[in-house]
């Protein structure tokens, strides 16, 4: 096999495993939210009320598409929108209590789900993956 097609493969292999693991996260959380939604709510909770444009710059989604999910975590209260005092055209959202409960309850869900695919793993396998994984996180910084 050459190079290309190794890679290729690889890249497919890559997103089926992570598939995967996003629609078991799905049947075994039982949440209404989807991952997306998490994605919000995590980087709300790791750094604060934010502006909805750093937001979508942070997590690589369009305006358009957080708008929509906001819409859903305004209405289920994960989440507050506050106008700028100064700019009233200018928003901040902020996760609200009821906002980390739910990100809790995603994360302890995210952990069984991860670990169970993991699992089929042996401990060398896992470490193997481990350096891979960090190679390639430090490749694209």
């Amino acid at each position: 096999m050459n190079e290309k097609q190794t890679i290729f493969n690889l890249v497919h292999l890559m997103d089926q495993v992570t598939n995967k693991m996003l629609i078991r996260f799905q049947q075994e959380s039982k949440l209404s939210l989807g991952i997306s939604h998490i994605l919000v709510l995590l980087e709300l909770h790791n750094k604060g009320e934010q502006r909805p444009s750093d937001l979508a710059e942070t997590l690589g989604f369009t305006p358009a598409s957080l708008t929509h999910l906001s819409s859903k975590l305004i209405k289920s209260e994960f989440i507050t929108l506050r106008n700028d005092e100064e700019d009233r055209r200018t928003k901040y959202w902020k996760i609200t209590p009821l906002g980390i409960d739910i990100l809790g309850k995603a994360q302890k869900c995210g952990i069984q789900v991860r670990s169970e695919f993991f699992s089929h793993l042996s401990e060398a396998e896992r470490n193997s993956l481990v350096q891979i994984y960090t190679k390639l996180n430090n490749t694209f910084v």
